[in-house]
């Protein structure tokens, strides 16, 4: 019996897909289900209505035009405390406001991104649209809320004059939406190319490892067999 000699490079061997790239992404996103849930818990916890309740603070009605200075500059603190107090607890009751929607979006998300880790565990086809509904449920909801607080915040600082009409208040608005944006993208490019790699043919080129030797007999060895 002789073997044929390993032959030239002819070409390439179809290994599949890594079932890592959908593996990893089913990963990636229990993580991120994992402090989403840990969000939502402590914004069901934090009670920002109840958060000014130690807070004190008594109007200080009209300004003393006729009283000495001393009393004027009493009324001036009083009212800048009174300010602040007013100023804080109109954003504690517009953060009660938004703890609804964050709390629904946080927990309808994250029911999707479960049953997106479990179909990506399973390498079903369809994972990847289950993926991409949660990406947009994330994405339009994240920035939705970025541009709510921001203008909520932008409402507070506004009614302090040292920030009354800040330059650096538009700057940090900017930042927030736009680092919003540049996480999301970043996150899309991800699924994205997991979703190619889970579908690529996954060719490597031929070698000795991938390809079977071919036995054949000498011609009388041949004919002996074919006599028996």
């Amino acid at each position: 019996m002789q073997t044929v000699p390993w032959q030239a490079h002819t070409g390439h061997v179809n290994t599949g897909p890594s079932k890592w790239w959908s593996w990893g992404l089913a990963i990636f996103l229990a993580i991120m289900v994992f402090f989403s849930l840990i969000s939502v818990a402590l914004t069901t916890i934090v009670p920002y209505g109840e958060l000014m309740s130690d807070w004190e603070v008594e109007e200080p009605g009209a300004y003393p035009e006729d009283g000495a200075s001393e009393e004027q500059d009493d009324w001036n603190s009083s009212k800048e405390d009174w300010d602040t107090y007013v100023a804080t607890s109109k954003l504690m009751d517009d953060m009660e406001e938004l703890k609804p929607f964050h709390i629904w979006t946080g927990l309808i998300s994250s029911v999707i991104a479960i049953v997106a880790i479990f179909m990506l565990f399973q390498l079903n086809p369809n994972a990847y649209k289950v993926v991409y509904g949660w990406f947009g449920i994330t994405t339009v909801s994240g920035l939705w809320y970025a541009f709510k607080t921001q203008e909520m915040m932008n409402e507070f600082y506004s009614s302090f004059p040292e920030f009354e009409d800040s330059f650096w208040m538009s700057i940090q608005s900017g930042s927030q939406i736009g680092g919003t944006l540049v996480c999301n993208v970043f996150l899309l490019l991800i699924v994205i190319m997991c979703s190619m790699k889970s579908q690529d043919k996954g060719e490597v080129e031929e070698s000795g490892f991938h390809r079977q030797p071919v036995v054949t007999f000498p011609a009388n060895q041949e004919e002996e067999e074919s006599q028996h």
